[in-house]
């Protein structure tokens, strides 16, 4: 598993950014630490990897959410 902090500079993005994407639904962490921290697996890295993807040919975050209901 993965902290939010690692999986953000993973892909080159902020915390922030994931910490948006998990409260807009987007991308939800897996688990939690014991401690409350976020934790990422390798499934929600994937699912990051395609996020960016979409964000780097032009779409917005609601085009993203829609396309990520359906795959």
């Amino acid at each position: 598993m993965i902290t939010v902090g690692r999986l953000a500079k993973r892909f080159g993005l902020s915390r922030s950014t994931l910490l948006y994407y998990d409260s807009i639904g987007l991308l939800r962490p897996t688990g939690r630490s014991a401690k409350g921290y976020r934790l990422y697996s390798e499934d929600d890295a994937a699912r990051l990897e395609k996020i960016c993807l979409y964000r780097q040919t032009g779409l917005s975050l609601d085009e993203v959410l829609v396309e990520n209901r359906f795959s």
